[in-house]
């Protein structure tokens, strides 16, 4: 039985449709088609229902799929076995990040990761949806917040708690919460159909059900929304970490936490874990968060300083400035240099 073969297999499983692993493989749809058939002949089963619009992979195909994966993720931990030490990882990775988060920190850490990586070719989408890394063709996909129960591998990359903000301009016409349930009665903006908030205290839970004018799929919607003044957000802080230090979004309900065991997290296949260009993707992001989350902590304490001293230094107003600006890590070290 071909290798090969079995690696169209798990790409047209994990896709479901011809011409996209064919132009992943520098293949054409009849090639792959044929290479599908040639396995399904070998095996004496059908291994996908196919029609000139779907794709969708049989009981028989399930099944074999299982034991593909195994085989496939086995040669590829005995390649990555041998592989010299210095010899650079190399191959495709598909990745999905929500979008604020995806343009604010992905994005600037995978061009440096590719500068370090030319060899590794990435994909990457934006999206405020979860998707489904099997049936959607990701290795891997970041998200915010506490995670449900998966059969994905879960790495931590950073801590990421959920704030509630509001413009200082909606809470002079609207006033304060002073306590969870007082947003019944506030203007919320909704991701999505998350109308439930739920917060804590002491060891205590509170949910309240949420209302608003305004709702979305997508969190950069809603981020602006509540820039301009309209309503109260539940965010990931890291998403709007330079709104609040720049006083244009203001934390409510800061004795109550609003989520437990947040973080920013990859998810991915056990399939995935013993590729080396997953791995070293996976380490960098996590070094990248670090720094960035280190970068805001150093401002913020840099900040304190200067103002319990009454004056700043050139150096420290220069790096301060920069990551109120949401400026790169790569970028505040060579200010941090230059000063």
């Amino acid at each position: 039985m071909d290798i090969q073969d079995m690696r169209i297999f798990a790409r047209v499983a994990a896709v479901q449709n011809l011409s996209a692993v064919g132009t992943e493989l520098g293949l054409t749809p009849g090639t792959i088609s044929k290479r599908i058939q040639a396995l399904e002949d070998e095996l004496h089963a059908r291994l996908f229902d196919r029609t000139t619009r779907s794709i969708r992979i049989t009981e028989e195909g399930s099944t074999f799929l299982l034991h593909v994966e195994r085989i496939l993720s086995e040669i590829e931990a005995a390649r990555a076995s041998v592989d010299d030490k210095v010899t650079k990882p190399k191959g495709k990775l598909k990745l999905a990040a929500p979008a604020c988060l995806g343009r604010r920190y992905i994005a600037p850490a995978l061009c440096e990761f590719m500068r370090r990586y030319p060899e590794i070719e990435v994909q990457v989408d934006l999206k405020d949806r979860q998707v489904n890394l099997q049936e959607e063709g990701y290795d891997v996909a970041i998200r915010t917040g506490a995670l449900s129960d998966s059969s994905l591998i879960a790495k931590r990359l950073a801590p990421d708690r959920a704030v509630i903000v509001a413009a200082p301009s909606y809470i002079a016409r609207m006033g304060k919460p002073q306590r969870p349930e007082d947003l019944a009665r506030h203007d919320c903006l909704v991701l999505g159909d998350r109308w439930q908030w739920s917060f804590g205290k002491n060891g205590a839970e509170t949910s309240v059900r949420v209302k608003g004018s305004l709702r979305s799929n997508n969190g950069e919607v809603l981020s602006h929304a509540a820039l301009e003044g309209l309503g109260v957000i539940r965010a990931s802080e890291l998403e709007v970490l330079g709104e609040i230090k720049a006083g244009k979004l203001v934390v409510l309900l800061p004795d109550f936490e609003v989520s437990t065991n947040a973080a920013v997290w990859a998810l991915y296949p056990s399939s995935k874990h013993v590729l080396p260009r997953m791995r070293v993707l996976l380490d960098f992001l996590a070094a990248w968060f670090r720094e960035a989350k280190g970068e805001a902590a150093r401002a913020d304490a840099l900040a304190a300083s200067a103002a319990a001293n009454g004056n700043a230094r050139p150096e420290t107003a220069a790096v301060v400035a920069a990551v109120k600006s949401n400026a790169t890590s790569g970028e505040v070290r060579k200010i941090r240099a230059r000063a």
